[in-house]
């Protein structure tokens, strides 16, 4: 009788391939294309704006996720992404010797991102559906090592080595980046190619009748994961968490590679990618272990203030670099590859504080799954804004005071780790230690609930939403219309300025909303009752108050350059 092969070794067939696959495209969209900008002469404030916003393309990724469920199987669509992505990429290769290359590489880079977020979401279905959980277990470890490989090949081994093949050939730097785009395509290609003998095609639970469907179970999902109580204490640590990070995630590669008449450190991009995704990654990832460890050992409530330091302190190291390079002391190559890699340790060690808290606290529930694509996707989505600023604001004050900006925007980061609320501390025992299953009982979940407070909780979660919505307009409209803004002349931004004057009367809808449901949330509750998600109410209130005074701040700006 022939000996069958076991599930372990038949996934090992697909998901190394599937992860490599998943990492290539992000990070030549974040990682590569930045250091292809600096390199061919363009502004830091250019690339920070036009590369921080494509990253809203992963942000939203949920909001269309259940529809790719009603057509053909997931393999179809990470084959057919796969094969997209590969054209794409050889189409910016293709655009580099053109006048309009920064426009045309940007738009295209812009439907990579979309075509590589859908390939993540049938990619992670897969590997869900078509091994079971013991596998998927095992395999983990494999999964992450596999998308960090993408990086380290993408956006460091390929850079590095082409650099080499430069200086020694005489290539110019446009011919380079030609070939690094090109070579990335081919391997997305051939890669698409492999999984097409060798990549199952996951299955589908309950596949969806209607978009219609789609949209009411979206819908649905959507708004239990605001009826958590502390709902916006939670939020305020997923959206300050990385709020420095956040501002030296792209503008750090650029400082690296800088001219040194400007403050920089003068590297080519062949240095950069070896410093940042082979001694970068090593020790990003030796902290990320570490980091896990130290959690796990004291308890994620004790730990996490500690993390917090761990993930802003090392930025200490950027202003420690950029203060030399300023007084033009000179910095070795050492000098910087250790400075570098004492961040990313960091970083690395912090980080799982910010992953384990939304899975341990904010993510529970009968949709854990769901509800937590919707942390990490809010996660990443401030991001956005910081990455799109920073460029800016390097330009304006020079590398040296916005590495002491970034240590000042740490503040927030830590304070919001050290008054994280854990709602789920001792209430849910239960269910954090069954935190894998797709459906758990919660101290929140309706069946625990009296009826005065499962009416409170319904109409102080329709005010969160409202204020969500109004949070999300200033987070993606105001800042791509802003970002349209950067470096245009005075008196030229008329439309764009007409555009934000109409978003202000949305919001203002939004914010007539929230507070309309609060003060109904109030009423039912009485004096005494539903406290705990009377403070959602409350919490809906505070943040549609922030977003008026940043809506005051965007105008303002608008108008300086619009009149």
């Amino acid at each position: 009788m022939p000996v069958k092969s076991s599930p372990t070794l038949r996934s090992l067939l697909w998901v190394p391939s599937l992860y490599l696959a998943m990492g290539i495209p992000y990070n030549v969209v974040n990682g590569t294309a930045v250091r292809m900008y600096k390199s061919l002469g363009y502004a830091d404030s250019q690339i920070t704006v036009a590369i921080g916003s494509i990253g809203i393309a992963w942000s939203l990724k949920p909001l269309w996720a259940a529809f790719l469920d009603m057509y053909r199987t997931k393999r179809f669509f990470v084959i057919s992404m796969e094969l997209l992505i590969a054209l794409l990429l050889l189409g910016v290769a293709m655009s580099i010797p053109t006048s309009g290359f920064f426009q045309t590489s940007i738009a295209i880079l812009w439907v990579t991102a979309f075509a590589s977020s859908t390939q993540d979401i049938c990619g992670d279905g897969i590997y869900l559906t078509a091994m079971d959980k013991p596998t998927q277990a095992r395999l983990a470890g494999m999964q992450s090592m596999f998308w960090v490989l993408g990086k380290v090949l993408a956006a460091g081994i390929l850079i590095s080595v082409l650099d080499r093949v430069r200086v020694s050939q005489g290539w110019t730097q446009p011919r380079m980046w030609q070939t690094v785009m090109a070579v990335s395509a081919a391997g997305m290609a051939a890669l698409a190619a492999y999984h097409v003998f060798f990549l199952p095609a996951g299955s589908v639970t309950d596949r969806p009748g209607s978009a219609r469907q789609v949209v009411t179970d979206f819908v649905g999902t959507a708004t239990t994961f605001f009826h958590k109580r502390a709902f916006w204490g939670m939020i305020a640590f997923v959206f300050l968490y990385r709020l420095g990070e956040g501002l030296i995630l792209q503008e750090g590669q650029l400082f690296l590679q800088g001219a040194q008449s400007r403050g920089g450190l003068g590297l080519t991009a062949g240095e950069v990618s070896n410093i940042e995704a082979v001694y970068g990654t090593v020790t990003l990832i030796v902290g990320g272990l570490l980091g896990g460890w130290f959690a796990g050992r004291v308890g994620l409530s004790r730990a996490l203030w500690v993390l917090g330091l761990f993930l802003n302190i090392p930025h200490f190291t950027y202003i420690y670099l950029s203060h030399f390079a300023a007084a033009g002391h000179g910095v070795g190559y050492g000098t910087i590859v250790t400075m570098v890699s004492i961040e990313k340790f960091g970083y690395g060690f912090g980080m799982v504080g910010n992953m384990i808290y939304m899975m341990q606290q904010l993510a529970p529930g009968r949709c854990t799954m769901t509800h937590y694509a919707f942390a990490t996707a809010l996660m990443n989505l401030v991001l956005v804004p910081t990455a799109m600023v920073s460029g800016p604001l390097a330009d304006w004050l020079g590398f040296s005071t916005f590495f002491l900006v970034v240590m000042l925007a740490s503040v927030p980061s830590v304070l919001a780790a050290w008054r994280a609320p854990f709602p789920l501390r001792e209430e849910d025992e239960e269910a954090l230690a069954d935190i894998g299953s797709q459906a758990v009982t919660t101290v929140d979940d309706p069946s625990r609930l009296t009826a005065t407070e499962r009416a409170v909780q319904a109409l102080a979660g329709r005010a969160s939403v409202y204020a969500m919505l109004n949070i999300l307009t200033v987070l993606i409209v105001d800042a791509r219309i802003l970002g349209s803004l950067q470096g245009q002349p005075a008196g030229t931004g008329q439309v764009q300025f007409a555009i934000l004057l109409g978003v202000v009367a949305v919001k203002g809808f939004f914010a007539f909303r929230t507070f309309s449901l609060s003060r109904e949330a109030q009423a039912v509750a009485g004096p005494a009752t539903a406290q705990a998600y009377l403070g959602n109410a409350k919490g809906a209130r505070v943040a549609t108050g922030i977003c008026a005074a940043a809506t005051a701040c965007v105008l303002v700006f608008a108008a300086r350059v619009a009149f």
